[in-house]
Order: C-alpha cells, then sequence, then structure tokens
C-alpha cells in the first residue's frame, strides 16, 4: 500500500533539453551529409551503367559518376571535341531540397536563434559544400575531359548559400520575418507572381506529359535502339527524369510563342517547327515533326495571360486593396513579376549538349521573357479588375435583396 502511495498520480511529461549543438557543427552535419548522399547516387548511377555496358573500367566508372554530380551542381564538362554546359535541372531540384532540409534540420537541433547565428550556419554550409566541390573537381581533372572551375565554384556556393540559407531561416522562425519586412506592394508582388510561376510550370508540364504520350511509340522505340538492358535502361530513365524540368521550360517558351532549339538552325515553335538529326535520346521522341504546326498552337498564347490572371487574383485576395485603379496596377505588377521570374527561369534551360550543332540547345530566352511580361502583365490587370467588379456586384445584389426583404 505504502509503495502505491508513493508513486505520483498525475504522469508529467518530461520536459525536453533544449539542443546544445553549436549551429556551427550542424550546418556542417547537413552540408556533409547533402553532399556524400548526391555524390555516392551519382557514383552509383555511374556503375551501374558500366555493370551494363561492361566496358572500361570500375576507376572510370567512379570518375564519371563525380562528374556527374559536377554537371548537376552547374559545373559544365569541357571535352576535346566541345562543351557540355546544360544543368540536369532535376538533379539540381534534388541537390537544393535536400540542402533546404538539411539547414532546417541545422537550425531545429542546434542554438541558432539570431539571425547572426542564421548567417553563420549559412556560410559554413557553403564553406563545406563549396570545399567539397573542389575536391571533386581537381580530383577528376584531366586533359580529355574536366569540368569548368569557375562554373564549379558558382554552382557549389549558390546552391548551399541560397537554398541552405532558407532552410535555417525557416528552421529559425526567420522566415515569415523577412517577408514581412517588404513593402506591402512587394509582398503581394512576389506572392502573385510565385503564383503565376507555379501556373506556368504546371502547363508547361501538361504540355511534356501530353507530347510524351502522343509520341509514346517513337520514344519506345528509340529506347529499343539503344538495346541498353535493364539495367542500361534504368540509367537512361534517370538521365531523362533529371532532364524533365530541362523540357518543362522549353515548352514554356514553345506556349509563349518564341520556342526553342535543339541544335543550330533549329526552331520548335507554334509558327514553324525545323529539326535537324537529333541524338538517340527517348525524350527527345517528344518534339513534333518538322513542319508540324497547328492552330491550336497559336491558341496557347492566352496561357500566360491566364497565369498573369492567377497571379493578379492572388495578389489582390491576399493583399486587397480599394480603390480600382489600385486594384489594377497590383495585380499588373504580380503578373508582371510572375512572367518575368518564369522567362528568367527559361535560361537555366540554355546551354550546348555535344560537339558540333548540339551547342546550342534552349529557350529564346529575351524574346521568352518579353512575351511572358506583356501577357501575364495583361493578364494580371485585366484578372484583378475583374475581380473586384465581380465581388462588388455580387455586394450590391446582397444588399439590394437585403432591403427588399425590409
Amino acid at each position: 500500500m505504502t509503495e502505491l502511495l508513493s508513486r505520483p498520480i498525475l504522469r508529467v511529461k518530461p520536459v525536453e533539453e533544449a539542443p546544445c549543438r553549436s549551429v556551427v557543427l550542424s550546418a556542417a552535419i547537413a552540408a556533409g551529409w547533402t553532399l556524400a548522399a548526391s555524390l555516392v547516387a551519382c557514383i552509383a548511377t555511374a556503375v551501374a551503367g558500366w555493370f551494363a555496358a561492361d566496358t572500361g573500367s570500375f576507376s572510370g566508372a567512379i570518375r564519371v559518376g563525380a562528374l556527374g554530380w559536377l554537371v548537376g551542381n552547374g559545373g559544365g564538362l569541357h571535352l576535346k571535341s566541345g562543351a557540355v554546359t546544360v544543368i540536369p535541372l532535376g538533379l539540381v531540384a534534388v541537390v537544393a531540397w535536400m540542402l533546404h532540409r538539411g539547414g532546417r534540420w541545422a537550425a531545429e537541433h542546434s542554438q541558432v536563434r539570431s539571425s547572426g547565428g542564421v548567417a553563420a550556419g549559412t556560410l559554413v554550409m557553403m564553406a563545406v559544400y563549396a570545399g567539397a566541390g573542389l575536391v571533386v573537381f581537381f580530383l577528376t581533372r584531366s586533359d580529355a575531359v574536366h569540368a569548368d572551375l569557375l562554373r564549379t565554384v558558382v554552382g557549389t556556393t549558390t546552391l548551399p548559400l541560397v537554398f541552405g540559407g532558407l532552410g535555417l531561416a525557416r528552421g529559425a522562425g526567420h522566415g515569415e520575418r523577412v517577408l514581412d519586412a517588404l513593402p506591402e506592394e512587394a509582398q503581394a508582388a512576389l506572392t502573385g507572381g510565385l503564383g503565376g510561376i507555379l501556373a506556368m510550370v504546371c502547363a508547361g508540364g501538361v504540355l511534356v506529359t501530353v507530347s510524351l504520350l502522343v509520341h509514346f511509340s517513337a520514344a519506345v522505340s528509340v529506347a529499343e535502339a539503344l538495346d541498353s538492358g535493364v539495367v542500361g535502361g534504368t540509367v537512361m530513365a534517370l538521365i531523362g527524369a533529371a532532364m524533365v524540368p530541362n523540357a518543362i521550360l522549353c515548352a514554356g517558351a514553345f506556349i509563349a510563342g518564341p520556342g526553342f532549339a535543339v541544335g543550330s538552325g533549329t526552331l520548335i515553335a507554334p509558327g514553324a517547327v525545323t529539326l535537324g538529326p537529333l541524338p538517340a535520346f527517348p525524350l527527345l521522341a517528344a518534339l513534333p515533326t518538322s513542319g508540324a504546326t497547328g492552330g491550336w498552337h497559336s491558341a496557347l498564347i492566352v496561357v500566360p495571360v491566364i497565369a498573369g490572371g492567377l497571379a493578379g487574383l492572388v495578389a489582390v485576395r491576399r493583399y486587397p486593396v480599394f480603390g480600382l485603379d489600385q486594384v489594377a496596377l497590383r495585380g499588373a505588377l504580380a503578373g508582371l513579376a510572375g512572367g518575368l521570374g518564369f522567362g528568367a527561369l527559361t535560361w537555366l534551360a540554355t546551354g550546348a549538349i555535344g560537339p558540333g550543332r548540339m551547342q546550342e540547345v534552349g529557350p529564346d530566352v529575351p524574346a521568352t521573357i518579353l512575351v511572358f511580361a506583356l501577357a501575364c502583365l495583361v493578364g494580371g490587370a485585366v484578372a484583378a479588375m475583374g475581380d473586384r467588379w465581380v465581388r462588388e456586384a455580387g455586394r450590391q445584389r446582397k444588399l439590394k435583396g437585403a432591403r427588399e426583404s425590409e
């Protein structure tokens, strides 16, 4: 009985101890984990391809995987026959997500609360990741093939600086404070513009998916002609997946009208399709055939207008403003931000994928930015004013109904 009475009646949840690890150590662990996981994944893919091809050496496969990691971080490749400067944005997106998650984990498991701690953690992540990138660069360098030093430095410093820093800021609870510090006009434009960019990404993704489905048999024929086996086919599928975001941005340029190129002297646009010899790559089978244009292609220009309209609606709904002129201005600025943002993103899909005519690949960036900016600006202003008119008309009907009921 005494033993029972001595037990506490209420079970009190033990208080968890506050994290005592320094932000420097946590940030270094996060950057190191991202580096190791992404590098090992690239090397494993290259080794699997080596097994499937049954050629070369094991050490050569490891070097190819490390070079692939550098390419995925924007380092490009210099060959005797040319250069490879196209960035596989799918791999970049995975690395960016890992750095963001790592930065957030580092902030949540350390004593960082101030902006100085966030800055220190960001610098540590940048130093660890960029330092390791330089080590990989020099270990893989040879006269025959090597990455570009400047591009490697820029890529391996920008990714942890931007995405690792954002993760640290969010983990420390500073993410919303940065946005709140901006003027309301800037907040509305950025928030609405992000909505417009996401709408265009979705539209580009839909177009790529539909085109792949329409040309599915051609893509299968290209894959079968490669005769790479199960393992080699899996490696090819992974490479294709890494290039899907590039295809989405090119599809966005197609929707806007200026289109994109896959080799010198080529053009894939709603008004004209001119192709030349293409590499044997299944994703390229989704391209339309030369001369294939349709009336519905020209109708795609309404898509950027709709995306700009969505940007304007998000801006005026989340940040209401009085006066029809102010509503139109807020919607137009949000649409403009979205158009400029997506147009600028298409630059990431440009570059070279091989020697000769393959040195020119990607959208016509200046023309794409101009078309997107104008279309989204108009769409944002019209949608914002239309939304205000519809809501005001609905309010007037309710007031009229209330008076009649009295």
